[in-house]
């Protein structure tokens, strides 16, 4: 820990010296502006978090500068994780399936003392959905021994794949109390399907990467489409940028399992284009041998502002759903040098910016997120010093039609004319003659 902070402090050193001599900052091409306030009163690295209300419009965060007082850009770099640790690779012990399709194994965790919050189980298998139970000891003892002791009884996993679509998808981790015991057994529940081939597992620990999210109730408007037999639920967020990874839809119907398209666009009419970004699937299972359900679908990052999710249906009615969507929006958050006597503003809002490139991106992993100071962003206001991207030139031929029109009949009228009395003139011509 005192080496991680001794190089964090080298890194805050050499940081210090560099943005002394950074090249002044232009704003006229950002149009946005925000503070940043609640610095420390000493140099030290901060954090903060992007606002729920931020739209982007550029490439990725491209167009996000951090200015300090001087005008000078402020070396920085994003993150989305507050915590961070690997997870452990575990030895599958006994592992065997019995004539009903059950599954079980021993996960021996090689650490003792250490906290795990989960299991994920990695199966060679397809289309199944099935139960979890999972028991701890501190010692390996038989598989059937009575002094395990139930850590979790209602885990489920499922996988759901279609060959003709290359498309797969399903839940593979189950999510147990804080337990500090080497050995776990998991059992995986018995399934039409036969037994899930399980090929590997692995354990989450107590520091597991979390990554916040923010949340946000969206009306929809549902349409079930009899032609491509499907159900169409579209949202409109109100406008462009508004970046968002993950869906779920809320379904009052049970024992179903349907395949999620996901489309984006910019506009909402009968005309309009959409963009195919992904697919998921929802599923509700009530059954004697298996309980589970799973609403979400995720997706690359979208900025669109309209986003449509087509719930396949193919032969089955369709489902009973509450016209809302929830979105999950990533948390980002940016880390940056705050020097002492100086302020900050936060600028973006300029579609044809670059990716800045920083040292400080490169020194990221030794610096401590999770200790960091916390500062504040404030309300958006439109930067004063913005101008605005002058138009495309539009060709006078363009720009002025009905003008060239009118010029182009006169122009006719005149050659009429022109035509008319020269035919007048060579008829007398040729009657005198």
């Amino acid at each position: 820990m005192q080496k991680k902070k001794s190089i964090a402090l080298l890194a805050s050193a050499i940081l210090g010296i560099s943005t002394v001599a950074f090249a002044a900052f232009t704003p006229s091409g950002w149009q946005y502006t925000r503070p940043i306030f609640n610095l420390p009163t000493q140099q030290s690295m901060v954090r903060f978090s992007f606002p729920q209300d931020m739209r982007w419009t550029g490439n990725g965060f491209a167009d996000l500068r951090v200015i300090d007082t001087q005008g000078n850009e402020t070396p920085y770099f994003i993150t989305r994780s507050i915590s961070s640790g690997p997870v452990a690779s575990i030895s599958l012990l006994n592992l065997s399936s019995a004539s009903d399709g059950s599954t079980e194994f021993i996960a021996d965790t090689g650490q003792n003392g250490t906290v795990f919050t989960g299991l994920n189980i990695n199966t060679n298998s397809s289309n199944y959905r099935r139960q979890v139970k999972i028991y701890a000891s501190e010692s390996l003892i038989p598989m059937h021994d009575e002094r395990w002791s139930l850590v979790t009884g209602d885990g489920f996993i499922f996988k759901f794949s279609d060959s003709r679509l290359s498309f797969v998808s399903g839940k593979d981790n189950v999510a147990f109390p804080r337990n500090a015991s080497r050995y776990f057994k998991v059992v995986i529940g018995s399934g039409p399907e036969g037994a899930v081939s399980v090929s590997n597992a692995t354990v989450y620990r107590d520091t597991k990467i979390s990554t916040e999210q923010y949340s946000r109730e969206v009306n929809a408007a549902i349409y079930n489409n009899p032609d491509k037999k499907t159900t169409e639920v579209t949202i409109d967020l109100g406008a462009e940028g508004i970046v968002n990874n993950s869906a779920t839809l809320w379904a009052s119907d049970s024992n179903y399992n349907r395949r999620v398209v996901v489309d984006v666009s910019n506009t909402n009419s009968a005309t309009s284009s959409w963009t195919y970004v992904g697919q998921g699937s929802i599923s509700r299972v009530s059954t004697s041998v298996f309980q589970g359900a799973s609403s979400q679908i995720t997706y690359p990052e979208q900025r669109a502002r309209y986003m449509r999710f087509s719930i396949v249906n193919d032969d089955n009615p369709p489902l009973s759903l509450t016209p809302s969507v929830t979105l999950l929006s990533p948390v980002v958050s940016v880390i940056f040098e705050a020097r002492t006597g100086s302020s900050y503003s936060l600028y973006y809002g300029n579609p044809n910016a670059q990716q800045p490139q920083y040292d400080i991106a490169s020194l990221s992993s030794y610096i401590e997120e999770g200790t960091l100071p916390i500062v504040n962003v404030g309300m958006e206001s439109v930067n004063p010093l913005y101008v605005a991207p002058a138009g495309p030139v539009i060709p006078f031929t363009e720009s002025h039609k009905i003008l060239l029109n009118i010029l182009l009949v006169l122009v006719v009228i005149g050659i009429a004319i022109a035509i008319f009395f020269y035919l007048r003139s060579y008829m007398r011509k040729g009657s005198i003659s």
